[in-house]
């Protein structure tokens, strides 16, 4: 039996921040397919519509919130106004981030603080805004979009300090509300084909085969990747899952398989 029959988010109503393009927008496609009605939260209003656009042509469920994230009214707002329209919010996903400058002294305090708003800060408001029903409910679900960034440095210092906050949440909100019926877990995406990476890919063209020496996989990741492991930390096929990273990264954190290539060639 395929995903798509078996249908498996059916009725689950699933909040995605980030959700006009990259791996929100494969998100929320996803979910979509498998039953989930979708709310996509996203700045940016063209791609937000374009991605609405797409899940309903397909006889999907989706609407489009218009967010700005750095905002706790707006997060309030638009929050109230998904709960007045489904009645309820079964899945939140935050997925949202902001990534500036790669380096301390290359960052303003402005540039900082922004990333970690709308990276961590804008995560832990959206948690905190969509508790309340899920523990009146006696259930919830809480999946946070982290990165490998969190465990290994490889630049984009604020960006990278967010995410791994972002993970700490994941474990605080996992045990502290677990007996209300609330699950919380991440996922931990190495390098993926999303606009970020391609627009690197325009500065560098080599960037991808560069890459590839670090991932066992032999690839960089795509959206869809991330996707599949998101709507399985959403199904009742994970229900025993919480506070967990689950590592999606072709290999890269396993090892150091350059350096197991050089080691060996020695021998």
């Amino acid at each position: 039996m395929s995903l798509d029959e078996r249908n498996e988010l059916s009725n689950t109503v699933m909040v995605i921040t980030g959700a006009g393009r990259g791996i929100g927008k494969e998100i929320a496609k996803l979910a979509s397919s498998v039953g989930a009605q979708v709310a996509l939260l996203d700045i940016n209003v063209e791609n937000l519509t374009k991605t609405v656009d797409e899940i309903n042509a397909l006889n999907g469920r989706a609407k489009g919130y218009t967010i700005d994230l750095s905002s706790e009214a707006e997060i309030n707002s638009v929050i109230d106004s998904i709960e007045a329209e489904y009645g309820r919010i079964d899945c939140l996903v935050n997925n949202a981030m902001s990534v500036g400058a790669e380096d301390f002294l290359k960052s303003s305090l402005e540039d900082w603080e922004f990333q970690i708003k709308v990276t961590l800060t804008a995560a832990f408001l959206n948690i905190k805004r969509v508790l309340p029903g899920m523990i009146a409910r006696g259930a919830g679900n809480i999946i946070n979009i982290g990165s490998v960034n969190a465990k290994t440095m490889v630049g984009s210092d604020a960006y990278s300090v967010a995410k791994a906050g972002l993970h700490a949440l994941t474990r605080a909100v996992a045990v502290r509300y677990g007996s209300s019926g609330i699950r919380c877990n991440s996922v931990m995406p190495g390098s993926i084909a999303t606009d970020v990476w391609l627009q690197r890919a325009e500065r560098n063209p080599k960037v991808f085969e560069d890459l590839k020496p670090w991932y066992p996989r032999g690839r960089i990741g795509t959206p869809t990747d991330i996707a599949e492991a998101v709507v399985f930390l959403a199904s009742s096929r994970s229900d025993w899952m919480t506070g967990t990273e689950m590592i999606v990264d072709g290999g890269l954190t396993a090892g150091l398989a350059p350096m197991l290539k050089i080691i060996e060639a020695s021998e």
